[in-house]
């Protein structure tokens, strides 16, 4: 295991990462997923994404900042998962 600091690109990649597959779970979710189920399948994409996030930041083999860069994956899939909620929830009162 090396000490040297992680370059900010390889950082970064990691955490856009997550970000793309919490995107892509809720495009997913928001086409695929019966109506009646769309909130529980984007609460399991955001179980999913917080688990690929500890995975992609485990494999990195970098103890520090290891916090702040699950921190900033989880919470950023957070945001995503919610406006893509926030979105699904209105084409459903609109609908409907």
């Amino acid at each position: 295991m090396t000490d040297a600091p992680m370059t900010p690109s390889r950082t970064w990649r990691g955490i856009f990462g997550v970000w793309l597959a919490g995107l892509l779970g809720a495009i997913l979710v928001a086409v695929f997923a019966p109506v009646e189920l769309r909130f529980t399948w984007l609460s399991l994409t955001l179980a999913a994404c917080t688990l690929l996030a500890f995975v992609v930041q485990l494999r990195t083999h970098q103890k520090v900042g290891f916090i702040d860069r699950l921190s900033i994956s989880v919470v950023g899939v957070l945001g995503i998962l919610t406006v893509a909620a926030a979105i699904i929830g209105l084409v459903a009162l609109f609908e409907g």
